[in-house]
């Protein structure tokens, strides 16, 4: 059954919000700000009152040498308490282009960022992976010029996903985790105190759009995986924390297996087709035997509901774009299964948003909703989806100067926002995010515009810490 259409922005909203994105909507707004850093002016432009976007960013943008790529995608970032913050980036690029990164080979990387907390002046930059392990039958082995493709979406999970203290099993510090979104891609952990990235085989090879680990889980590692293709299926992996080995044994992320999600009454979900009423009990399945989404996109878990993950499946223009909320009996022990429930659901046409739902961050009882709707015609835009209150407002939209034929400068119509994340260091609203224009450069080293932008939306992220489902 169908979501109620009035969980849905009507075209007339939707068009509203186009025609203000860079005038009515920033006059409601603190004006978009430029950042000390950066050469251009936000690609992302407040669409809702109170919401206002900085940028911190711009490829090109040189800090010490180091210049910003663009594909920009998955972030994480922390609190390095000194008046800085350490922002990861993950950079979408296949693996043969760009140039030679520090680990030695061209393609997809990370790169490494450090930024004063109050001015947002970028510091430093650089490569966060210098040294690469790969899975073989007799343990890791390091390979030298490993070529990434297509680091997607990301996770910077806090370090109680991978070390408990009550049995003092683990590892204690930072783990970076992404991977290739692209057939027979790898899942990797990446070691953000050293630099080391390792492959984790036990995940299986997929379409990965993100790896998402659950920091309430105890001695257990529980980690959601999306692979974002037609048919795709979401993993969930269980293992077990160690207290001897490398980063990523001790975390728990080279012991376990990996399921995944079987809904007996949506054993394959279609954007074009209605869905049965949920919530719809789910058990978890051999990895190959699962339900098959509608291109399972972005998921995050509920900070406030430790049992709650919710991921989004994309569709296509012509589909819906749907949300949906995985909610398990016990995450710590996920073989007990749990339900599924769509939750939001968008248009199949261009009646209004969201469409094609991409990544998401779930905050203090807000999904914040970024769309990547490709090559076609539409506005991307950032959107707050209310978890109490079941409704979704658009709060951010691009800049139709550069994303709307006509537009004074424009570029392409081939636009979206990306890897959002909480920064709560900086605030109780303040979230950081990319935006990818994805017009061509000549530059080998730059591949295309893109931009890193910081928003604050003083309306959501409730002042009572949360939602009460």
């Amino acid at each position: 059954m169908n979501k109620p259409a009035a969980r849905q922005l009507s075209a007339a909203a939707l068009a509203g919000l186009v025609l203000t994105a860079g005038a009515g909507a920033a006059l409601a707004s603190p004006p978009p700000a430029q950042g000390p850093s950066s050469s251009d002016a936000p690609y992302l432009l407040p669409a809702a009152p109170g919401v206002s976007t900085t940028s911190l960013l711009t490829v090109g943008d040189s800090v010490g040498g180091y210049r910003m790529t663009g594909l920009a995608d998955g972030l994480g970032a922390f609190d390095n308490g000194d008046g800085t913050f350490t922002v990861l980036m993950n950079h979408e690029l296949t693996s043969t282009a760009g140039v030679v990164r520090a680990h030695g080979a061209t393609g997809a990387f990370v790169s490494r960022w450090v930024i004063d907390s109050a001015t947002l002046r970028v510091i430093s930059g650089g490569d966060l992976i210098q040294r690469v392990f790969l899975a073989s039958p007799t343990g890791y082995v390091e390979s030298p010029a490993t070529a990434l493709n297509r680091l997607c979406s990301a996770d910077l999970a806090p370090t109680s996903a991978y070390y408990d203290r009550a049995t003092r099993t683990g590892y204690p510090g930072r783990i970076f985790t992404n991977g290739e979104e692209s057939a027979g891609g790898r899942a990797f952990a990446h070691v953000v105190a050293t630099g080391e990235s390792y492959e984790l085989a036990a995940f299986g090879h997929a379409s990965w759009e993100n790896i998402v680990a659950n920091p309430s889980t105890g001695a257990k590692t529980v980690v959601v995986g999306t692979s974002d293709t037609g048919g795709g299926r979401v993993y969930v992996y269980v293992g077990d924390k160690a207290r001897t080995g490398n980063p990523v044994e001790r975390a728990g992320l080279t012991n376990g297996t990996a399921y995944t999600i079987a809904v007996p009454a949506l054993p394959v979900e279609d954007g074009a087709a209605a869905v049965p009423a949920g919530p719809l009990p789910f058990t978890l399945v051999p990895a190959d035997q699962g339900t098959g989404w509608d291109r399972p996109e972005d998921g995050s878990w509920d900070p406030q509901h430790p049992n709650d993950f919710y991921f989004t499946t994309t569709g296509s223009m012509t589909k819906h774009s749907r949300l949906w909320r995985v909610s398990f009996v016990d995450a710590k022990d996920p073989s007990k299964g749990g339900t599924v429930e769509m939750v939001l659901e968008g248009p199949a046409d261009t009646s209004g948003g969201p469409k094609m739902m991409d990544n998401i961050t779930v905050n203090r009882g807000d999904v914040l909703i970024q769309e990547d709707p490709g090559n076609n015609a539409y506005l991307a835009g950032v959107y707050r989806y209310d978890i109490d209150t079941d409704t979704v407002t658009r709060i951010v939209s691009h800049d139709a100067a550069r994303f709307v034929p006509g537009g004074a400068v424009f570029d392409t119509v081939d636009e979206e926002s990306s890897g959002i994340i909480p920064v709560p260091f900086l605030g109780r609203s303040a979230y950081l995010a990319v935006a990818q224009d994805h017009t061509p450069l000549a530059d080998p080293a730059l591949v295309e515009k893109g931009q890193l932008v910081l928003l604050r939306d003083p309306r959501g992220a409730r002042q009572d810490g949360g939602h009460h489902r």
